[in-house]
């Protein structure tokens, strides 16, 4: 993927963002305060004004400031920093190889700047077992990261405001590991791992 599919990849997100508003705050309305759609939304429609041309590096480097400053609650810091991180090991054709090691670093910043583990019902469940996927799979499908997020159903949150519903969290997808699945997928889409 060069700089320039980079580019078309992070606008594209607007429009998934937008689809996927009323989604992403609904399940945001059952375990948190619902305002992650919303959230997401603006993020993106920021990226698709403000990002640029430039090279991978400069792309992601764009993308992450802009989401650090327009995405509000944790999720802003979270993505933006990442895609920051993510910059500075990214490659000017990104292939299987280099997604894999963008992945391990965008696992490691939330891990890091979230204080997360797996298994907390958050992103970083999705987030932290995406490049075993690729190195499994190959590649990144849709239908494989929304297990992943389907995965966190059954689990009971004890991270951010979902924490605060305890067992009442169980039966909803976390409307962050939901919205990672669609920036991983728009990140991984065509690249394959050989």
């Amino acid at each position: 993927m060069n700089a320039e599919k980079l580019l078309e990849k992070m606008h594209g997100l607007k429009s998934i963002f937008d689809e996927k508003e009323s989604e992403l705050t609904g399940l945001d309305r059952e375990i948190g305060d619902g305002d992650h759609g919303v959230n997401m939304k603006r993020g993106f429609s920021a990226v698709n004004d403000k990002v640029s041309a430039g090279s991978t590096q400069d792309i992601l480097k764009q993308t992450g400031m802009t989401l650090m400053s327009s995405i509000g609650g944790a999720s802003g810091p979270l993505y933006g920093f990442s895609f920051v991180k993510m910059s500075e090991v990214a490659k000017e054709e990104i292939d299987g190889e280099n997604l894999l090691e963008m992945l391990e670093v965008f696992d490691r910043t939330v891990a890091e700047k979230g204080k997360v583990e797996g298994g907390e019902k958050t992103m970083y469940d999705v987030i932290s077992k995406s490049a075993d996927l690729l190195r499994d799979k190959g590649s990144l499908s849709l239908e494989d990261l929304q297990q992943l997020a389907e995965e966190t159903k059954d689990m009971i949150a004890t991270k951010g405001r979902a924490a605060y519903f305890k067992e009442q969290s169980k039966g909803t997808i976390d409307p962050g590991a939901q919205s990672a699945v669609y920036i991983i997928h728009a990140l991984g889409e065509g690249v394959e791992n050989d």
